[in-house]
């Protein structure tokens, strides 16, 4: 099965704002696990979430996996997020699209904020 992973940030007017979700991407395409790891925007800024998963479809993906990069279950993650997905799935009904829970909802969240403070 062909997975494509699509790291789902927020996107900001600011430059570099978007660093942190390009060195997950990075880190996650170094693993080798998965044919494909982009990153999307909500807002701002390209690429936005439709067009990664236009690029994953062209390419044939069999599975898309969306990780949204949030901290909190706010109105992107729990009305945005599902919304968007819920018409992507209308448009290509042969793609398994998946979303994952958002990354501060993970229990290794608390591991993170200790080895930032022993930073």
């Amino acid at each position: 099965m062909r997975t494509a992973v699509v790291i789902l940030g927020h996107g900001s007017r600011n430059a570099g704002a978007d660093e942190a979700i390009r060195k997950v991407v990075d880190g996650v395409k170094q693993a080798g696990s998965f044919a494909v790891v982009e990153h999307a925007f909500l807002q701002y800024v390209p690429p936005t979430t439709q067009e990664v998963i236009e690029r994953c479809a062209g390419l044939n993906m069999d599975r898309i996996v969306i990780v949204p990069f949030f901290l909190q279950a706010g109105a992107h993650v729990t009305r945005d997020i599902p919304e968007l997905v819920e018409k992507v799935r209308k448009e290509h009904p042969k793609i398994e699209i998946v979303v994952t829970d958002y990354i501060g909802a993970h229990a290794m969240m608390a591991k993170v904020v200790e080895e930032l403070i022993k930073q």
